[in-house]
């Protein structure tokens, strides 16, 4: 069958957008390009309908507008065409231009598959795994990562390891992850060359191998990937698979920092707190801890909370120093839940309650310092009734857990003590012990 008139005119003004749009033959002109498209796309013509909405959703030649890059894919989709059908199920996974609607995202990228669209296949495997808008199903989802694996869509062969790597759908199998992982790398999918990098640095997956974990972590880092960044910033701190370089470890622990990860930045506020491999630089080091500590890392708000308590890069401030500390205290941190209960236990009123309460949570975790402390309080009655039985007790943790002063605060009170009470103190602590420190007081 020929085409009529008005199927040529619409062909035409959509190429001739095409034209403008990709500079091909004339100057790139946007504006001039979705003018082109608008006015084969009211023509109905699918192609020029699919191009606006890609015009609408990057805003290109008009104002980004995402309810208007749904309603154009919507037309194309509508007339059959698969990357439309598949963008506008993207649209609708992602809640642009309205409401999260996963049923309709199912639908549309189900469409656009059933075309052999290996986008859609992928994503489509995507929301079987997660059960979004369908009941989680894993073997539905490696059905579709095979397909598009088969087809070369590098995120589907990552998506095919992803399963094998974790058993999903499929027997646990690390040499078929590696496998599809490292297809999906030499195309450059950056999440599959990231897990490359980690199974050769961890020995997880795959024979340790430092030196292919730093090949693999490079080319995910080059790409931006901050977790690969910082991590080969850690194989260069080390000497792990490449010569230790500790300029080298900076700039990848900068690189990831600068993208907001809170591990590079930690790590480079331990470097200027020191003077590891740097100049010492305590204000620098405050700054990138504070970054890190907001972002809720518990050793970037111990360590915030120490240089704040001692005035280091900035004014001491016990107050705001105790709340740094109680955020790591609070993410289980046993140093800095036994430091809290110091700082209670020193202050100008001593809180001795609140001190019990932090050296416990630190005690339970087999602090011996807290050990210690908790002796010390139950020898003298502080917070708690006078108790020589129970100071024994924490003392001789204490003392087992390499504490010098615990020694010394048990062989005190043990002269305090009759031999029953000693005796039935040291087999409190053996049951502390066997029961590692865990419903002891």
């Amino acid at each position: 069958m020929t085409e009529t008139a008005p199927d040529l005119q619409r062909a035409a003004l959509n190429n001739l957008g095409l034209m403008y749009a990709n500079g091909q033959g004339v100057a790139q002109d946007f504006a001039r390009a979705f003018q082109l498209y608008a006015q084969a796309a009211d023509a109905g013509a699918a192609q020029a309908q699919s191009n606006l909405a890609v015009m609408y959703a990057h805003g290109q030649g008009v104002a980004q507008d995402f309810v208007q890059a749904r309603k154009w894919y919507g037309a194309a989709a509508a007339q059959g065409l698969a990357y439309a059908q598949s963008n506008l199920a993207t649209l609708y996974a992602n809640g642009q231009g309205g409401d999260v609607d996963y049923a309709q995202a199912l639908h549309w990228y189900g469409a656009a598959a059933a075309q052999g669209d290996t986008t859609a296949q992928r994503n489509l495997g995507v929301m079987y795994a997660n059960g979004q808008g369908v009941a989680q199903d894993y073997g539905q989802a490696l059905a579709c990562y095979q397909t598009g694996a088969a087809s070369g869509d590098p995120a589907a062969q990552y998506g095919l390891g992803v399963m094998y790597a974790n058993g999903h759908g499929v027997a646990r199998d690390t040499a078929q992850a590696q496998h599809w992982y490292t297809l999906a790398a030499e195309q450059g999918y950056v999440h599959a060359q990231f897990n490359l990098g980690f199974m050769f640095s961890s020995g997880q997956g795959a024979a340790l191998d430092p030196a292919r974990a730093v090949q693999w972590y490079e080319r995910a880092a080059q790409a931006g990937d901050p977790a690969a960044q910082y991590n080969l910033g850690v194989m260069y701190s080390l000497g792990q698979g490449v010569p230790k370089d500790s300029q080298k470890a900076l700039q990848w622990y900068l690189a990831a920092a600068q993208q907001g990860d809170a591990a590079a930045q930690y790590n480079l506020g331990l470097m200027y707190a020191t003077g590891q491999d740097i100049e010492r630089d305590e204000a620098v080091a405050l700054a990138w801890y504070q970054l890190a500590a907001d972002q809720g890392d518990p050793l970037a708000q111990y360590n915030l909370g120490v240089m704040i308590a001692n005035g280091q890069g900035t004014i001491a401030s016990a107050e705001v120093a105790m709340q740094w500390l109680q955020l790591a205290a609070d993410q289980g941190d046993a140093q800095a839940q036994y430091d809290l209960g110091a700082m209670h236990q020193s202050s100008p009123q001593p809180q001795y309650a609140q001190a019990l309460a932090c050296y416990r949570l630190a005690a339970a975790q087999g602090h011996p310092d807290a050990h210690a402390a908790l002796g010390w309080l139950y020898a003298h009655g502080a917070g708690v009734l006078q108790d020589y039985v129970r100071a024994h007790m924490w003392f001789n943790l204490g003392a087992a857990g390499g504490q010098a002063e615990a020694a010394k605060g048990r062989d005190h009170v043990a002269l305090q003590m009759t031999p029953a009470q000693i005796a039935q103190a040291q087999e409190m602590a053996r049951a502390c012990q066997k029961n590692h420190f865990q419903d002891i007081d």
